[in-house]
């Protein structure tokens, strides 16, 4: 009878010794299952976050662009009406600007 009790003691530390290799195994795959989790939710969010940016730059450049159009149209506008010019206006111009050097300079 004594020697039943310690078999089954034997089975009984052996059968424990399974339950915990196996609770370290199944912890483990936990363990490694919430860090893939993990790393894909913060992959993830930081691909909205990069999205987000994108489309809050591409929306200020935009906005930016607006505001510019009418610049850059009436700079263009103003760019041609000087290579349009007469070349009597040209000329005008010039002895205008000659004309001030000269009498700031005196008799250069």
């Amino acid at each position: 009878m004594a020697l039943e009790a310690i078999e089954e003691i034997k089975k009984s530390e052996a059968k424990a010794d399974e339950v915990v290799n196996k609770a370290t195994i199944e912890a483990k795959e936990i363990v490694q299952k919430a860090i893939k989790d993990a790393e894909k939710q913060y992959y993830d969010t930081l691909a909205l976050a990069k999205e987000k940016t994108n489309k809050l730059i591409d929306d200020a450049v935009k906005v930016a662009n607006k505001k510019a159009e009418p610049i850059l149209s009436k700079g263009k506008r103003e760019s041609e009406d000087i290579l349009n010019m007469s070349k009597e206006k040209k000329n005008n111009a010039v002895k205008l600007v000659v004309e001030r050097i000269v009498k700031i300079h005196g008799n250069s």
